[in-house]
């Protein structure tokens, strides 16, 4: 029965795929990345959305507070899907460092050892990073991370950060090649001699 255990054998491989995927982390105080902001306007301040200086592809929106959020932000597309989701950081209402180290701990606990430690060695900002694949393996990044003191520009607290790295790479290329001269355009490679082997 060689081909019934293969099939069991893929079967099995296609429920652990399916798990694996349900523990990626796709939403963030109640936002999902990948959806639009207009989706959520009980959560976000739309009509303050403003264009970012240095990355005019995108857009901030600020997220309104909860019980669990003092504040927060989106980042949305401007040019290859207009209002998407790519970013969400809230910062928790609470700042201390038990809660923190509570947080630090479930997160562990539901997605395993991190990727990468986001700290300073004098322990004033703290923090770590999830590194997963959304379904259509575009990177997703997760940033649990603590300020101590005044940080002009982190500010203090208890900060998470959940980003679909592959929906901000489309969005600047979108923008950088719609803005790109026409002479910078790359011209379609002519057809070489392969004989026909090659896929066109």
């Amino acid at each position: 029965m060689p081909i019934f255990r293969f099939c069991c054998f893929a079967l099995a491989l296609c429920l652990a795929a399916t798990s694996a995927l349900a523990e990626v982390p796709s939403s963030l105080a109640g936002v999902s990345l990948g959806d639009a902001a207009d989706h959520y306007k009980n959560r976000l301040t739309l009509s303050k959305a403003k264009p970012l200086a240095d990355a005019p592809w995108l857009r901030r929106i600020p997220v309104r507070g909860d019980a669990h959020f003092a504040a927060g932000y989106v980042l949305v597309g401007t040019c290859a899907a207009p209002g998407r989701v790519a970013r969400i950081k809230m910062r928790y209402r609470d700042a201390s460092l038990d809660f923190f180290r509570k947080i630090s701990g479930e997160m562990l606990a539901r997605y395993g050892d991190p990727t990468e430690y986001k700290g300073e060695i004098d322990g004033r900002v703290m923090g770590n990073k999830w590194g997963f694949s959304d379904p259509w393996l575009r990177p997703v990044s997760l940033i649990l991370q603590r300020v101590e003191g005044e940080d002009p520009e982190s500010g203090s607290g208890n900060t998470v950060k959940l980003t679909n790295w592959g929906l901000l790479e489309a969005e600047r290329t979108c923008w950088q090649e719609r803005r790109a001269p026409a002479s910078a355009r790359k011209a379609p490679a002519k057809p070489g001699t392969d004989n026909g082997y090659l896929p066109r």
